[in-house]
């Protein structure tokens, strides 16, 4: 049986037009939470900047080792982890402000991909929250200077 032409061409709009409903609305994706720390402040990026930049972020961890961070006027960073034996190890990197968000990069660690932090003024440290949630929370001093000469 041969359909008309007409009739052929008729079904093929209604196809199309079927097609080209809307199909179900996207679900969005659940909104990241805000990072908090009891009894801390979070900075604004201007504020990390003036507290930060030309200084440099200390970090005792709890089997001895030492991480020290210099973050240049300029946003470039250097980074020294030191081992309870003396042992080291370096990096270098950058760090750019996006509106309230630090976000770091290094040359080696992470293949050179940026972890973005929240910060927040907690007594006389400043705390750093992964806002990806990959790394724990980093408490460190601020060290006027480069005293370290990373």
């Amino acid at each position: 049986m041969r359909m008309s032409s007409t009739l052929a061409l008729g079904l093929l709009a209604l196809l199309a037009a079927g097609c080209a409903q809307p199909g179900p609305e996207p679900v969005a994706a659940p909104a990241r939470a805000e990072p908090v720390v009891t009894g801390g402040q979070r900075l604004s990026g201007e504020e990390f900047r003036a507290e930060v930049f030309g200084n440099t972020l200390d970090r005792r961890l709890p089997n001895g080792a030492r991480l020290t961070m210099h973050v240049a006027a300029d946003g470039s960073q250097r980074l020294r982890l030191t081992a309870p034996g003396g042992q080291r190890g370096t990096d270098r990197g950058r760090i750019e402000i996006r509106g309230n968000e630090v976000c770091s990069s290094w040359e080696r660690i992470d293949q050179g991909r940026p972890t973005c932090f929240a910060y927040f003024r907690l007594g006389g440290s400043l705390v750093a929250i992964d806002l990806a949630g990959d790394i724990e929370p980093t408490r460190f001093e601020v060290l006027r200077g480069n005293p370290e000469r990373i």
